[in-house]
C-alpha cells in the first residue's frame, strides 16, 4: 500500500466563475451603496483581487499551488506552477459537501494559504481519494492550537 497521497490540480473554470461572479456583486453593492469617489476606490481593489484571484483558480499565477502531497505520518508538501516544492503545515481540512474539498495550510515561510478543490480540479479517482485522505487523515496532520483553542476538533 502506498504511504503517500499526491494529486496534481488542474485550473479550475467553475472556481475562476464562481470568483468573478462574487466579486461582481461585491462591485454592485458598492456602486450602490457608497458615494462615487468611494465606489471607484473599491471598484480599484476588488478588481485587481478578481483578476488574481481568477489567476489562481486557472492556475496562472505564480502563487497558485498546482500540486499536495499527504503522507501516512500527516506531513504536507505543496508545489506551485513551476514544480518548486516546500513543506506545509496541515492547519484545517473540511470535506463539506462530495463535490468540494478546502484544505488550509501554513506553508514554510509562514503564510496562510487556502485551497479549494472543486471536481473540475482533477480527475474522479484522485478527488475521491483526497477527500477520504481529508476524511480520515492520520491524528498527527493537523497543527495542535493548544487545548483551550475555541476552533480546536
Amino acid at each position: 500500500m502506498n504511504d503517500r497521497l499526491r494529486v496534481q490540480l488542474g485550473p479550475s473554470r467553475w472556481l475562476a466563475a464562481t470568483v468573478i461572479v462574487a466579486h461582481a456583486a461585491a462591485l454592485a453593492a458598492a456602486i450602490a451603496g457608497l458615494p462615487p469617489p468611494a465606489a471607484a476606490i473599491v471598484a480599484a481593489g476588488l478588481a485587481a483581487s478578481a483578476i488574481e484571484h481568477a489567476r489562481r483558480a486557472l492556475q496562472r499565477s505564480p502563487l497558485a499551488i498546482a500540486e499536495l502531497e499527504f503522507d501516512a505520518g500527516g506531513g504536507v508538501a505543496v508545489a506551485g506552477p513551476a514544480n518548486d516544492w516546500s513543506p506545509a503545515r496541515l492547519t484545517d481540512a473540511a470535506v463539506p459537501v462530495p463535490w468540494l474539498a478546502v484544505v488550509r495550510l501554513r506553508d514554510a515561510l509562514g503564510r496562510r494559504r487556502t485551497v479549494i478543490v472543486l471536481p473540475d480540479t482533477l480527475p474522479s479517482e484522485p478527488f475521491r481519494r483526497l477527500r477520504v485522505w481529508l476524511k480520515w487523515r492520520p491524528a498527527g496532520a493537523m497543527e495542535d492550537r493548544g487545548a483551550n483553542d475555541p476552533t480546536r476538533r
